[in-house]
């Protein structure tokens, strides 16, 4: 069972006289009278069944059990005083919880995370992966940052990041000498149908591209591929938001000028009753400033097609009858509604 404790206003009035050597220091600290103060001391030293403290002309001094307690109570109102400290800040502190697709979370956000941090010290962020087959309206999310074709509802506003096409990249060690022919192709192994995400057949027939082998070459994951096209294993489909750091930093190249639009690309969903928060707004603003300043960085452009400029041929469209997550479709064109 709990054992019985003095008054903590005794114990604290005690440590005060101890730490200050003084009954009228310790008053003026605590605000009340040097009286009060020497009442909560006789009021403890009774409670305890024991003196601690000694009087003389000169002020008081610690008997020995008075020692041996005060050493005790400066560590734990230490302990107490650094716990309150700690509670306020988390008080003052919010937390950003941020669902998004690995790929645009490892090529993208993560590496940006810090410069958000600089704007918003006061917010921690929480990046969670958000996998394709994910239901968006079972996640515990302040944002989702998703790959779609999407449209605002009354329970989720809707931002797409911006404008996306499809292409191939490699790394700059794979010699392709503009053309794709002969050329080790890499295959995606999980793109979900909501995607719309094309294979190599899809994308050579869409940009006119004849005469190549198709079929060979390995399926990988989603997630084991920027890796893969990064090591020189071969030339892989990625779109412009997860490749353009990679062009930058001239670790891939467009090894053929061809590229596939598509209505489809990254958009940013906030569930409407948390629009009010101002972490949530400051991310907002932020991450849409800084994929417009992207857009400033240009990548080195692909080698132009002989005897024509580079083109985008064909295109990524809607099909007649799109699919969500959950299976239901949407006429041709209309956009994904997300609910929350």
């Amino acid at each position: 069972m709990p054992q019985h404790l003095p008054s903590l206003n005794a114990i604290r009035a005690f440590e005060i006289v101890a730490r200050l050597g003084s009954v009228s220091a310790a008053a003026s600290e605590l605000f009340v009278t040097p009286g009060a103060v020497s009442r909560q001391i006789k009021s403890l030293e009774e409670d305890l069944g024991i003196m601690l403290l000694e009087r003389d002309g000169r002020g008081v001094r610690l008997t020995a059990a008075g020692k041996h307690l005060c050493n005790g109570l400066e560590s734990a109102f230490a302990q107490i005083s650094r716990t309150i400290v700690r509670t306020r800040q988390r008080l003052l502190r919010s937390t950003l919880r941020i669902f998004s697709l690995p790929s645009f979370a490892a090529t993208w956000l993560v590496p940006r995370i810090d410069h958000f941090g600089d704007l918003a010290p006061e917010t921690d962020v929480i990046v969670h992966e958000k996998f394709p087959t994910t239901d968006t309206t079972a996640l515990d999310a302040d944002l989702i940052i998703e790959w779609g074709y999407f449209a605002s509802n009354t329970d989720m506003l809707a931002e797409k990041l911006g404008d996306e096409e499809i292409f191939p990249v490699c790394s700059p060690g794979i010699r392709t000498n503009g053309s794709l022919a002969g050329a080790p192709l890499l295959h995606y192994e999980d793109t979900p149908y909501p995607w719309h995400w094309p294979d190599w057949p899809a994308f050579l027939a869409a940009v006119g591209l004849d005469g190549i082998d198709a079929t060979k070459g390995p399926r990988l994951s989603r997630g084991l591929m920027l890796n893969a096209v990064r090591e020189g294993k071969g030339v892989a489909l990625f779109c412009a938001s997860v490749a353009h750091e990679d062009l930058v930093a001239g670790r891939l190249v467009r090894p053929v000028p061809e590229h596939m639009a598509t209505d489809n690309g990254y958009w940013l969903l906030t569930p409407r009753h948390k629009l009010g928060r101002p972490e949530i707004m400051i991310f907002r603003s932020w991450l849409l400033e800084e994929i417009a300043a992207r857009r400033g960085a240009q990548a080195p452009p692909p080698p132009a097609a002989p005897g024509n400029n580079p083109r985008a041929r064909g295109g990524l469209r809607p099909p007649s009858r799109r699919e969500d997550h959950s299976g239901s479709s949407r006429p041709r064109g209309e956009r994904r509604s997300v609910r929350k």
